[in-house]
């Protein structure tokens, strides 16, 4: 037990309950900080475009360069994980994160808010969604999925959650000292993690029982940066790894799509905003119990073929709603569609485990998630620009339906290659 950082990890050994699910509890905690700031960023839309005579253009560039700092930077942080720790990692976390919610909270100008919010604590948040998807699968290999996927349920949550408490907070004290509380909160949670988690099993000397049936992960100390580099690009020139970075690319089109444009798309239809708006929410809600369900039974039927299920219901969903765009049909297809998005959202990161194992997972990982970035700028603009062309939402709707029905093919490509997802 050498390994072991402080008391409560030591009580929590001595405890009967299995230490992963310890390392769960600080991974969610993660992804709901995490999630909660990244999707405020609405609530913050209206303030900040206000403060500072922006247009609504220029705002939405928080987001968008956000989204690709904290997606594309996953695969470099992912790499620092594999060589450096979880620990080690953190305390960077918690620097940039608050560094930046704290320059964001003073900032004079419009672009000051843009370099502190969407560039550098958008590289801590980048940290921490890695860590928060990659610990679990290093703990668990039996209830991999499963673990994973109440790991980061905190997303769901957080979408659902923070938007209308960081309202509330607005309201009470004004955006720029709400940043603030998302930094303290941030900080909380960053420090629940750093208490419990731990890279792997070996690392503390947990036992573990009966849930590694083939070898538990072995620590990477030891391995040059050239070997390591090596080994990763190996891995990424094989077929099987072209196959599931598509896969992982082409499945999120329609979630952005969606995520994006279902209030308005509502409006368009004939249905209300107020329709649209609880759409969203059931999307939210859905996305949490996708992640408990949708990983119990990847354990149980593959996790390539959970996969493939929940883009099929996702996507159907979706060309159903253009079809059927009636209130009941819209809300009732919005938790169809938030169980599908949440199912794939929690499985990703077990795939890649179960594909490739978890020596290399956060570079590996962090890899896909240069498609989820992508993907998360690229079909916003093309929703927008086929609404613009066509004058509504069927025929870009119904497109991003059907090119995410495409990576369900991928994903159920991965079996012919590999039995053991």
């Amino acid at each position: 037990m050498r390994g072991i950082r402080n008391r409560t990890q030591r009580r929590l050994l001595e405890s009967d309950r299995y230490y992963g699910w310890y390392v769960v509890v600080g991974c969610f905690a993660l992804s709901l900080m995490t999630a909660g700031t990244m999707f405020s960023f609405s609530v913050f839309l209206g303030p900040v475009l206000a403060e500072f005579d922006q247009t609504y253009a220029s705002t939405s560039l928080l987001f968008s360069i956000q989204s690709l700092v904290t997606f594309t930077g996953a695969a470099v942080l992912g790499f620092a994980m594999d060589r450096y720790g979880v620990q080690r990692l953190l305390l960077v976390a918690a620097g940039l994160i608050a560094l930046g919610l704290l320059g964001a909270s003073r900032a004079p100008s419009f672009y000051w808010v843009v370099a502190s919010y969407s560039v550098v604590a958008a590289a801590g948040m980048g940290i921490t969604f890695v860590v928060a998807y990659t610990t679990p699968p290093r703990w668990f290999e039996r209830r991999r999925s499963l673990a994973t996927g109440v790991a980061v349920s905190g997303w769901g949550v957080g979408i659902v959650a923070m938007p209308p408490f960081v309202e509330s907070v607005i309201g009470q004290l004004g955006w720029q000292a709400t940043y603030l509380v998302l930094g303290g909160l941030f900080a909380v949670a960053i420090a629940i993690a750093f208490v419990l988690l731990a890279d792997r099993p070996s690392a503390i000397g947990a036992e573990t029982g009966e849930e590694f049936v083939t070898r538990q992960p072995a620590a990477n100390g030891g391995r040059s940066v050239r070997s390591q580099l090596d080994a990763t690009l190996e891995t990424m020139l094989t077929p099987l790894f072209a196959v599931v970075f598509l896969a992982l690319l082409v499945v999120f089109i329609p979630a952005n799509a969606v995520l994006v444009y279902v209030v308005d798309f509502a409006e368009a239809a004939g249905l209300t905003r107020e329709i649209g708006v609880i759409a969203l929410s059931l999307i939210g809600v859905m996305n949490v119990v996708a992640k408990f369900t949708a990983g119990w039974a990847a354990d149980a039927i593959g996790t390539d073929r959970m996969l493939a299920a929940c883009t099929g219901l996702m996507c159907v969903a979706l060309l159903a709603m253009v079809a059927v765009p009636t209130p009941a049909t819209l809300l009732a297809l919005s938790a169809v569609f938030g169980f599908g998005y949440g199912g794939i959202a929690a499985l990703m990161s077990p795939l890649v485990a179960n594909l490739f194992g978890t020596d290399d997972l956060g570079t590996l990982f962090g890899l896909t998630c240069i498609g989820f970035a992508v993907a998360g700028v690229a079909a916003p603009y093309a929703v927008g620009v086929g609404v613009d062309r066509f004058g509504s939402y069927d025929v870009p709707f119904a497109a991003a339906a059907v090119i995410g029905l495409i990576s369900a093919a991928f994903f159920l490509a991965v079996r012919v290659v590999r039995t053991d997802v």
